[in-house]
């Protein structure tokens, strides 16, 4: 059977070059022909027959004598040994075609001959699989199907996706790894990835995840591979090596002398730029080389920096062991970012802000600069952005009674009338008169006249006023800044001042200003977003309205109502602040001693005025919170 498929193949790949060869000749063959018109040579009948000439000389002598124009490339090579008879020159180069593995290139009538070259294949299009890695963030459970994958994008993919950041040992770049999980914890995914693909992972106390391959320790004491320092008779300084984590005990030991065995015996490469002095006094178990080496020097001014496959080692402020690097601010503005950044990150490192890319330029030591930039990017997190709609419902309710009977004498008003919907009647002595002539001749009344300039005024009024005004403004602002609202109302009044200008002949000069008063409502939020999604507030309302004037061009006077408040509510939960609530009564009035202080007659005998009035400020505050 395997015979029989290999025979098939085998035919199929000889038919299908066959094909391809037949379609290559026919394509010459109508070349040719479209050239024919102008150059006719191709027409004319040949019969040749050579034996030993090269095929360039063949060909040239061909075109020689029919009048066609025939180039030949260098790389043309070969020897003719044929007997032409009765065919034309176009069916002889067809043949040479054939024969040698010709081709041909045609410009105008000029036909250039050169060795056939098979055509260069396409590239193949190579779609790279993707690393099958989801992430659910709700449960924080991965789940992964991943089959020969390189484990450089299987960490990209489970960074990006989790948040948690993953770190592999140098010379893993092209391990190939595989797994099959559903629905489980990362640490129990990170912990089978490992040992399904021969390698070790660990999290480091800043939350990192180094993934290590696995390296079996030399056989010695315990299991381990024990190194002694090599300038000792005394076990002083003793380290261990199990499973590349280190354990190192030493007691006031000199610096220099410390890394100098570590790296011996490490068999590391690495450089000092000075010598290390001051002793040290440290015990660490199971830690790896670069956090050891960060405990080390923790509190001197010695660094390292790895490079290049060296440990450059030396004091902190030298070149060689600077850095300079731009760390990005993605969620928040750079300005001002510095004065948040603890003083001792700060120390050693030159810090500037860099506004135009929101960045910040950081220049020190290398551990400096990963332990700040660790730090502004626990920092630089998205704030969460506070619509605030409020409703502001100012309710106002006016009541004014006016009653009683006045009789005067003296300036005599006008005689006017109002009966409906209010009762205000003014009688002058005419009036008076008329209606009391009217009365004469019942018998003995006879009240007589009043005189000219008596008046009397009956007044029976009731005023009501009802004012309801609403307004819905919306407010944004982010997480802990304020955001402020104010509405307001702005009132003249006149100033006059006289200045006298001269001495002999004193001129005044009355100048009148127009001062101006405000009355205003002010509401002023700053909402604090919790982690539960609820917000706490702290709300300034400040409401001022004005009242009457003493005199026309008096200014007028103004009531204040403000009050304080923080309270804490749900997102999208809706909240009344209320209680700013103002009531005036006035009850004035005038009359005959005694007279008018007696039931029902006190309306014929005095003249009352009463007022009554209500304000009431309510506000209806909701938040929501877009992340």
């Amino acid at each position: 059977m395997k015979l029989k498929y290999l025979i098939a193949i085998l035919c199929f790949n000889l038919s299908f070059f066959l094909q391809a060869q037949q379609d290559r000749f026919a394509e010459l063959k109508q070349q040719l022909d479209l050239i024919t018109s102008e150059s006719p040579g191709l027409e004319e009948p040949v019969d040749l027959s050579v034996s030993g000439i090269s095929v360039t000389e063949f060909l040239r002598a061909l075109g020689r004598n029919n009048q066609v124009n025939i180039s030949v490339a260098p790389d043309v090579s070969g020897q003719v040994v044929n007997n032409f008879s009765n065919v034309t020159v176009a069916e002889v180069l067809i043949f040479m075609a054939k024969q040698y593995q010709l081709d041909f290139d045609i410009t105008g009538n000029i036909i250039h001959i050169r060795s056939f070259q098979e055509p260069v294949p396409p590239p193949e299009i190579v779609i790279p699989r993707q690393v099958l890695v989801t992430y659910d963030t709700a449960t924080q459970r991965v789940s992964m199907e991943l089959k020969n994958d390189s484990l450089v994008k299987v960490a990209k993919a489970l960074t990006r996706q989790t948040g948690k950041n993953i770190v592999y040992e140098p010379g893993l770049e092209s391990k190939k790894v595989s797994l099959y999980l559903e629905d489980v914890s990362f640490d129990q995914a990170m912990d089978k990835l490992a040992f399904a693909n021969n390698l070790t992972v660990s999290k480091t106390e800043d939350n990192f995840y180094l993934i290590e391959a696995i390296q079996k320790a030399a056989k010695g004491e315990e299991g381990s591979q024990r190194f002694r320092d090599l300038n000792q008779t005394e076990e002083k300084a003793l380290f261990y090596i199990d499973s590349n984590l280190i354990s190192l005990e030493v007691d006031n030991q000199p610096l220099d002398e410390v890394i100098r065995n570590l790296y011996q015996n490490l068999g590391i490469d690495y450089f000092l730029y000075s010598q290390l002095n001051g002793n040290i006094t440290l015990k660490v178990i199971g830690v790896r080389l670069n956090e050891l080496l960060n405990k080390i020097f923790y509190g001197t001014s010695y660094t390292y920096r790895y490079r290049d496959g060296v440990y450059i080692i030396g004091e902190r402020k030298l070149e060689g062991l600077r850095e300079t690097k731009r760390i990005y601010l993605q969620h928040r503005s750079v300005e001002k970012i510095s004065e948040f950044i603890p003083g001792d990150l700060k120390e050693g490192v030159e810090l500037k802000e860099f506004n135009e890319l929101n960045s910040l330029l950081v220049s020190g030591s290398y551990p400096q600069i990963v332990e700040l930039e660790r730090f502004v990017n626990s920092i630089d997190k998205p704030v969460p952005v506070v619509i605030i709609e409020v409703l502001i419902v100012d309710y106002q309710r006016n009541n004014n009674i006016s009653t009683g009977i006045e009789l005067g004498k003296g300036e005599v008003p006008a005689s006017s009338s109002t009966i409906y919907p209010s009762f205000n009647y003014t009688f002058n002595a005419a009036a008076i008169n008329n209606l009391l002539n009217s009365f004469n001749g019942f018998g003995a009344l006879n009240l007589g006249p009043v005189t000219p300039d008596f008046y009397l005024n009956l007044r029976l009024l009731e005023d009501n006023g009802i004012l309801n005004v609403k307004s819905t403004p919306k407010l944004s602002t982010l997480n802990g800044h304020e955001a402020n609202i104010s509405i307001g109302n702005t009132e003249y009044y006149v100033v006059e001042q006289t200045n006298i200008t001269g001495v002999q002949n004193p001129i005044p000069i009355n100048i009148r200003n127009f001062q101006s008063v405000q009355a205003n409502f002010t509401l002023t939020i700053k909402p604090i977003v919790s982690g539960d999604n609820q917000v706490t507030m702290e709300i300034d309302v400040e409401q001022s309205d004005f009242t009457s004037r003493i005199t026309p061009e008096a200014p007028p006077g103004s009531v204040t109502r403000k009050f304080t408040s923080m309270i804490r509510v749900k997102g999208d939960e809706m909240i009344l602040l209320g209680g700013l609530e103002e009531k005036n009564i006035n009850d004035t009035g005038s009359g005959v001693p005694l007279l008018s202080r007696i039931p029902i007659i006190k309306w014929f005998f005095s003249s009352r005025n009463r007022t009554y009035s209500k304000s009431k400020l309510n506000i209806f505050i909701k938040p929501t919170v877009i992340q």
